[in-house]
């Protein structure tokens, strides 16, 4: 697939937003995407995964974009003059769960794991995006770490049947994953109050993110705020639906997304200066 289609298949709130970029910066964080969910697969995998990891690793390591099988990637990296670092925390981070099960112990825990996943994602946005990388980091790295605490509160299920736990067990009294997985009723309400707590970890997260978003041009401005709505608006309604996660996935439909996204769009228009660019 080339790294539009696998942006259409695996992320649709990006997919959306991306619409509205420039079509240049919108090629490039494609390119992006893919090669993030790439890494992202291959630690999900369950036989040899290290092993797949190990060279992507290496290559970053040695500024070697070349050897990431990724089209485009490289052409990208080298015209954008992209720091690599950030991907190469997302990598190391990829090898480290391919081995062990994820067992978050405390809030501070939780952050620095959402940093490492999608902070970093973030950071590498940033000069995507046309914002300046140093006074854009701190909003880029919060915005992402809010998408991924998002995906937490809405995956707990889906994560617990993989022995994954990623709400910190201080929050839980160290309920394993397998005992949230099992979803008793004696167990459920210890595991609702801590997706809330992530949810309003979040929403701290997504407000230091929207600070950084006048750093964008207006275009790519626009989209960011599109992908930002709709991952908030799951999160959102996963409280509103009563944390109820052995329901399974919270989603929003088509019809929402178009709405969010009019929304979203509509605020920012309504809002801008006569001279911005």
């Amino acid at each position: 697939m080339t790294p539009r289609e696998v942006l259409a298949r695996h992320g649709s709130s990006f997919y959306t937003a991306s619409r509205l970029l420039r079509p240049e910066d919108a090629r490039d964080i494609a390119t992006l995407y893919a090669v993030c969910r790439l890494i992202d697969d291959l630690a999900d995998e369950h036989d040899n995964a290290g092993d797949r990891i190990q060279p992507l690793l290496r290559a970053l390591e040695a500024k070697t974009p070349e050897a990431i099988p990724v089209d485009g990637f490289a052409e990208m990296v080298h015209r954008r003059d992209l720091d690599l670092a950030p991907l190469r925390v997302l990598a190391a981070n990829a090898l480290q769960e391919s081995a062990d099960d994820r067992l978050i112990a405390d809030e501070a825990e939780l952050l620095d794991y959402c940093y490492t996943v999608a902070g970093t994602v973030g950071e590498l946005m940033c000069p995507l995006l046309g914002a300046d990388p140093a006074k854009g980091r701190e909003a880029a790295i919060a915005l992402g770490t809010a998408m991924q605490l998002t995906n937490i509160a809405r995956d707990v299920q889906e994560d617990a049947e993989q022995g994954r736990r990623y709400l910190p067990g201080e929050w839980l009294g160290d309920l394993s994953p397998a005992t949230i997985a099992a979803a008793r009723p004696i167990h459920r309400e210890p595991v609702r109050g801590a997706i809330r707590r992530v949810v309003e970890l979040a929403e701290t997260q997504y407000a230091i993110g929207e600070s950084g978003l006048g750093l964008i041009p207006f275009r790519n401005r626009q989209a960011i705020r599109v992908a930002t709505q709709l991952y908030r608006a799951i999160g959102l309604r996963v409280v509103e639906q009563g944390c109820e996660y052995w329901r399974g996935r919270v989603s929003l439909t088509a019809r929402e997304r178009a709405t969010l996204a009019v929304q979203a769009v509509g605020g920012l228009v309504a809002g801008r200066p006569r001279h911005s660019a």
